[in-house]
């Protein structure tokens, strides 16, 4: 899964506040920000909802693997992140669209 401090860092990254990664993920703001701020663990559906919803924002997690440890990126540059990141803020229904 995620670590607090990859999700926080994607959160800054992709330039989306705790409200919005509520929203698209359907996991409580308080129960995100007691994950980022304590470690307090998540259930595994909520985790996988938070990971999800950070990767459809522009985050990419990068394992921990033998050169490195674990991390995040962007899958958008930041002028792209910030755009989506208001789309989604405007508010409204979520419709289909070809965003991937």
């Amino acid at each position: 899964m995620i670590s607090p401090q990859q999700c926080r860092a994607a959160r800054i990254l992709t330039h989306v506040d705790r409200p919005l990664l509520a929203a698209t993920s359907g996991v409580s703001p308080e129960a995100i920000l007691s994950f980022e701020r304590t470690g307090r663990n998540l259930s595994n559906a909520d985790m996988l909802a938070v990971r999800r919803a950070l990767e459809e924002l522009g985050a990419e997690f990068i394992p921990e693997d033998a050169v490195g440890g674990a991390g995040v990126r962007l899958r958008f540059d930041a002028d792209q992140s910030r755009r989506i990141s208001d789309w989604e803020a405007e508010g409204g229904a979520a419709g289909d669209d070809d965003v991937t």
